[in-house]
């Protein structure tokens, strides 16, 4: 008996050796170490918004990012640690034609990330811009493990995985995914998208999860598709890493297209690297070995840019994805009418770089995307929103990519009946508040720099003064509908893209009911723009000037002098520190004396 139990032990032995030999560690990621000091690599692409190819097919351009030209960068810092961890941070599978793919067996941008060997992927907000079966196949045909911890299905259940845990250099590195939880928001008008699912915040979510994941883990990182500052009043990845900071070693972030590496106080440090890979984000941890504990003893943020830096794309990529590039410049270039005259009469108004013409005052442009909406859902009133500062439609052919080009996102239409207070409330909300107040000496119209381009509208349909010079909330004034005053009580059908349904239903300014929604057809409006115009042939612009900004005076005294300094370049038109919003500050004679005197200096 006591042979036979030294029989069997011995082959215990010999099975767990044998396991070890036919299963090794696939990489140094898995292994255990014994150095008393290692360090973790982490590197974070986000909101690549399909660029993989460096161009922009709506321009036609050639584009200085993309994924091919992250993948050079990848591949130069795997040379140099090759347990680095890659993790992407979502908003990957919309955008630049990319779209176009989506019923495709794998979506390129997954085969992308699958060929690049990513970690991890985060879902992001418009990885549900489209059906559910879509998104379920894009995550399972991820090599990655996809995550968002804040996201319940149904019954309860996380609809995806909420963390991982890679063990990198013998130490247990806990990644936590989470994402914007206002998708039910921007997807109002279609719930099926995100099959009526629950999404709680990224700080109550957080709290909830992070002592699970320390349990498992020697450091915990949080891989978070949402911004600095948070939206529709709640906490951004700074308040959450003000809290948490202390518990968490780096908060790798996305969502705002902004680009920054930063340290908090508490120790903790956070990244964003912007948008369609024009920089590759990085951090740097180092591990210290107490005993039998890891210890965090430094950590390093930075970005590595790719814009400007003379980076090449990488001949893979550009290899495996060369089928996607064909067709996106075949679908591009397709002539779909003609466009008879510029929409605009210049790009920035009075040619002073940096204010969009499109925005202060009422163009061809804008009316055309209203135009197109009324057209489409026989609609009262319409509101649009310019997405693109360099927007425009010159005379000439009308390409397929002139639709993105006016229409940057994959935006439905809709249309839902309002009552003309509600259409009050919305034009000061939506109108009046993108606005600073005017001041005497001002000499430009500035924007308000919390809030982005793209979530500032222009009606038609009614016609309406915007006073700057009063108060927000108390701007929008002379609203006519049909030559008369607007009354509260006058029922009017309002047409406008899902987003915007879904953001003003959230807020209660319009109603939610599905008696009230009278045309939701899912059709994408810039499919609708290149219809209208080859059904036009050659389309003229139009303009009705239905609305007009007062309240400000720029007849001032020394106005040219300092036009011409912002054209001569002496003077920048200011924007926002993440350079999102352009024109956020007026200028003012009384800042520029000197210009206006005509005693500075040449």
């Amino acid at each position: 008996m006591k042979r036979r139990n030294l029989l069997n032990r011995l082959a215990g032995v010999f099975a767990l050796a044998l396991a070890f030999a036919v299963t090794p560690y696939a990489s140094a990621k898995d292994a255990p170490s014994a150095a008393s000091n290692v360090t973790i690599t982490i590197l974070e692409t986000s909101d690549i918004h399909g660029m993989i190819y460096p161009e922009d097919y709506a321009y036609g351009t050639p584009y200085d990012g993309g994924l091919a030209k992250a993948a050079t960068v990848i591949k130069a810092e795997r040379a140099k640690d090759p347990d680095l961890l890659l993790l992407d941070c979502g908003d990957s599978v919309q955008d630049n034609l990319i779209q176009e793919f989506r019923n495709d067996k794998i979506h390129p941008m997954v085969l992308a990330m699958n060929s690049l060997k990513y970690d991890a992927w985060e879902l992001g907000n418009h990885e549900f811009n489209f059906e559910y079966s879509n998104l379920l196949r894009n995550i399972q045909a991820s090599k990655a493990p996809v995550l968002a911890a804040n996201i319940y299905k149904q019954d309860g259940t996380r609809f995806v995985n909420p963390y991982i845990i890679k063990t990198v250099k013998g130490v247990r590195v806990g990644i936590i995914g989470l994402t914007a939880p206002h998708v039910p928001n921007w997807e109002a008008s279609n719930p099926e998208h995100f099959n009526s699912m629950t999404f709680t915040t990224p700080m109550n979510e957080l709290g909830k999860i992070l002592p699970e994941v320390q349990s498992k883990s020697d450091v915990v990182i949080v891989l978070a598709h949402y911004g600095e500052d948070g939206e529709y009043d709640t906490d951004g990845m700074d308040t959450v890493a003000e809290k948490y900071g202390s518990q968490v070693a780096a908060f790798l972030i996305g969502h705002e297209h902004a680009t920054f590496a930063k340290t908090f106080d508490n120790g903790t440090v956070m990244v964003e690297p912007g948008v369609h890979c024009t920089s590759v984000a990085k951090v740097t941890l180092v591990m210290t070995r107490d005993g039998n504990v890891w210890k965090k003893t430094g950590a390093t943020p930075e970005v590595i840019a790719i814009k400007k830096a003379d980076i090449p794309a990488d001949k893979d990529m550009l290899k495996l994805m060369e089928y996607v590039d064909t067709k996106s410049n075949q679908i591009a270039k397709t002539v779909v009418g003609q466009i008879g005259a510029d929409f605009l009469p210049s790009l920035y108004w009075k040619d002073l770089t940096g204010i969009p013409t499109a925005v202060v005052q009422d163009t061809a442009l804008i009316d055309l995307i209203n135009r197109v909406q009324m057209n489409a859902t026989g609609a009262d009133v319409s509101l649009a929103a310019l997405f693109d500062a360099s927007s425009n439609l010159t005379k000439g052919s009308f390409h397929k990519r002139d639709g993105v080009k006016v229409y940057k996102y994959d935006n439905t239409l809709m249309a839902v009946r309002v009552t003309g207070k509600q259409l009050k409330a919305i034009m000061e909300q939506q109108a009046g508040n993108f606005f600073n107040t005017a001041k005497p000496g001002d000499v430009t119209i500035s924007f308000n720099p919390s809030i982005r381009l793209y979530n500032y509208d222009m009606f038609e349909g009614v016609n309406y003064d915007i006073d700057i010079s009063k108060p927000a909330g108390s701007r929008i004034e002379n609203v006519t509908f049909k030559g008369e005053p607007l009354a509260d009580d006058q029922v009017l059908t309002l047409a406008l893209n899902n987003y915007r349904y879904g953001g003003l239903s959230t807020a209660g300014l319009i109603s939610s009911k599905p008696e009230d929604l009278v045309y939701n057809s899912g059709l994408a409006i810039r499919d609708l723009i290149s219809d209208y115009v080859a059904k036009a042939g050659t389309l003229m612009p139009e303009c009705d000037d239905n609305w007009k900004i007062t309240g400000i005076d720029l007849t001032v005294p020394g106005a040219d002098k300092i036009y011409d300094a912002v054209r001569s370049g002496k003077i920048k038109i200011p924007e926002s520190a993440d350079g999102r919003t352009p024109n956020v500050a007026s200028l003012n004679t009384a800042d520029y004396s000197d210009i206006v005197t005509g005693t500075s200096e040449n």
